[in-house]
């Protein structure tokens, strides 16, 4: 068989199993819906990208992060800059009376209740992270 033949061959049975494929059964065979499916190939596919650019571009990131909360740091020492930690807490979902171990039970909170997203993610970044 020569190698176009078998190209298009290959591309012929990709084409059948595309049309074949039907989503809403494999999900709910799996015990899952369509939407969760939708759901978890976009964490896949954004963890994906974020690990590829995270391998590539991680030292000037973490040079460009570092410099920052410094600077940010002197001008809070300096008295040129105020932060309100409170309002920041509130800002992104957190009681300001919150601590690391409450923050870190919501984290595996949120993890043992969306747990096919959160592997999703960890999958796509570490294949993302492999690709960069």
């Amino acid at each position: 068989m020569s190698v176009g033949d078998y190209a298009n061959s290959f591309l012929e049975s990709a084409k059948k199993n595309w049309q074949e494929l039907d989503l809403k059964k494999w999900a709910q065979d799996i015990g899952g819906s369509s939407s969760e499916a939708v759901q978890a190939a976009v964490y896949f596919g954004l963890s994906l990208a974020i690990g590829y650019l995270f391998k590539k571009y991680f030292k000037f990131i973490f040079v460009c992060l570092l410099v920052s909360a410094f600077i940010i740091k002197a001008m809070e020492f300096g008295e040129l800059l105020t932060i309100n930690w409170d309002a920041i807490k509130t800002m992104v979902g957190l009681s300001s009376s919150s601590d690391f171990n409450s923050t870190l039970n919501l984290f595996f909170a949120w993890i043992r209740k969306n747990l096919l997203l959160f592997i999703a993610s960890v999958v796509g970044f570490l294949v993302g992270y492999k690709l960069g």
